[in-house]
């Protein structure tokens, strides 16, 4: 018995030694509560000034990711989360480094801030592309990041100033498309005119959220399109007036590369 209980005492000690503690974001949810506002906009100069927070976890991001300790990642939420938080505290990196610019495209030519600058995240050297497009697509399949990562330009959807985390990521996945939906900057509807205004991200990545559609959603007589896919998440008044509309004019917008900064 003296022996059982030696041997129960041990499991649980030996359990205990090795459980993983989640990765924290804790950090960079702080950084984003002081640094940006209600609308998504970034004290650039303020964050470049006091950037210790910023730079001590993206130290975490170098040292650990999903792919080199999987252990601190206990769901697929919790990954995803990683990732959205590591591109976005990416990009606030690449531009107080390169502060004061006017747009992200100034910061390396030729699209090269998101093709050629690398971070490094759990060891690996990777460029903001090959998150988004080499792991966060294709490995999560969810359409809705697109509403999430930020790419620090006046057109992309807004930068939350609240961290992700995976205990709550659905709901904040949904409440990131609605609001962008919501948002007449990235979804327009003129009805007068018989068109609506869309973002470029969803030209740009239209087959993402065609191909991921809830059985339950898609349209009975046809093929589900774009629209379809906003429809649950748009006021109802324009939902309404689309169901209708099937074959609505749709116009993609120009996308404003400008600095998604603060201004006095």
């Amino acid at each position: 018995m003296r022996f059982l209980s030696c041997g129960i005492l041990s499991l649980i000690c030996f359990s205990t030694s090795t459980y993983a503690t989640p990765f924290s974001h804790q950090q960079f949810d702080q950084v984003l509560q002081q640094h940006v506002d209600s609308r998504g906009r970034v004290s650039y100069a303020l964050l470049k000034e006091n950037r210790s927070a910023l730079d001590t976890y993206i130290d975490s991001l170098a040292a650990i990711s999903p792919h080199n300790h999987p252990d601190r990642f206990p769901s697929r939420q919790h990954q995803l989360a990683y990732w959205i938080n590591a591109y976005n505290a990416f990009v606030l990196r690449g531009v107080i480094d390169a502060y004061p610019v006017s747009s992200v495209m100034d910061i390396m030519r030729f699209n090269g801030f998101f093709r050629r600058r690398k971070f490094t995240a759990g060891g690996e050297e990777l460029t903001l592309d090959s998150i988004e497009n080499k792991i966060i697509r294709p490995t999560f399949e969810d359409p809705r990041i697109h509403f999430t990562v930020n790419c620090g330009a006046v057109s992309c959807p807004e930068l939350e100033n609240r961290a992700f985390t995976g205990e709550d990521l659905d709901r904040r996945l949904e409440a990131a498309l609605r609001r962008f939906a919501r948002n007449p900057k990235h979804v327009f509807l003129d009805s007068t005119a018989g068109k609506l205004y869309l973002s470029k991200i969803l030209e740009w990545y239209g087959g993402d959220f065609i191909t991921w559609f809830p059985q339950e959603r898609k349209p009975a007589a046809r093929d589900p399109k774009l629209v379809d896919y906003l429809l649950p998440y748009l006021p109802a008044a324009a939902a309404t007036y689309l169901e209708r509309q099937p074959g609505i004019d749709l116009t993609f917008r120009d996308y404003d590369w400008a600095l998604n900064e603060q201004k006095p």
